[in-house]
C-alpha cells in the first residue's frame, strides 16, 4: 500500500512540477533562440552594409590583414577573399560581423580615377583630343614629307642637269687637250 501512496503522490506532483519547469524552460529557449537571431541578424546587416559600401566591389584588389587580396564574393553573413601565394590561392573567409575589425585596405591604381561620370567624360574628351591632334599632326607630317619628296625631285633633276653639263664640260675639254696634243705634235 505504501508503493500506491507514493505513486499517487509521485502522479499528484508532477503537474506541480511542470507548472515549475515549464515557464524557465520557455524562457531559456527563448533566450537562446534571441541570442542566436541576434548573432545572425548583426552579420547580415552588416553583411548588406559592406556589400552596398560604394568603396568595396567583388573584383577589387585589397590589401587584407598586410597580404594582397582579391574580394571573391561578399555575401550576406561572410566575405571571400582570394589571397595568392607560392602555392596557389588561398580563399579565405571573413565572417562579416568581423570585417569592419580587420585590416582592409583597398588598392586603386594611380593611373585610374573613376569617380565619376563627369570624370569619366573629361578623360574621353582629352583622349578625343589627343586623336585629333594626332591626326593633324599625321597630316601636316604628311604634307611635309610630299614636300621633302618634291624638293628631293627638284634637286634630282639640277644633279641630272648638271651631271649633263659636267658631261660636256668634260667632252668639249677633251677635244680641246686633244687639239692642243695635235698642234703640239
Amino acid at each position: 500500500m505504501d508503493e500506491a501512496i507514493g505513486i499517487d503522490q509521485l502522479n499528484q506532483m508532477i503537474p506541480e512540477v511542470t507548472d515549475l519547469i515549464l515557464p524557465w524552460l520557455g524562457v531559456l529557449v527563448s533566450i537562446v533562440i534571441f541570442l542566436w537571431f541576434k548573432d545572425f541578424a548583426t552579420q547580415l546587416a552588416k553583411g548588406l552594409a559592406f556589400k552596398h559600401d560604394p568603396h568595396f566591389q567583388e573584383g577589387d584588389l585589397v590589401w587584407l590583414e598586410d597580404e594582397p587580396a582579391t574580394i571573391i564574393k561578399i555575401g550576406a553573413t561572410q566575405t571571400i577573399f582570394g589571397i595568392v601565394n607560392g602555392r596557389g590561392m588561398i580563399w579565405r573567409f571573413v565572417p562579416n560581423s568581423e570585417i569592419h575589425s580587420v585590416k582592409l585596405e583597398k588598392i586603386v591604381s594611380d593611373k585610374i580615377h573613376y569617380d565619376s561620370e563627369q570624370e569619366q567624360a573629361r578623360q574621353l574628351r582629352e583622349l578625343l583630343e589627343l586623336t585629333e591632334e594626332q591626326d593633324e599632326m599625321i597630316s601636316a607630317n604628311k604634307e611635309r614629307d610630299v614636300q621633302q619628296d618634291e624638293t628631293i625631285a627638284r634637286i634630282d633633276d639640277y644633279n641630272e642637269i648638271q651631271d649633263k653639263k659636267m658631261e660636256q664640260h668634260r667632252k668639249h675639254l677633251e677635244k680641246m687637250i686633244k687639239s692642243l696634243e695635235d698642234k703640239l705634235t
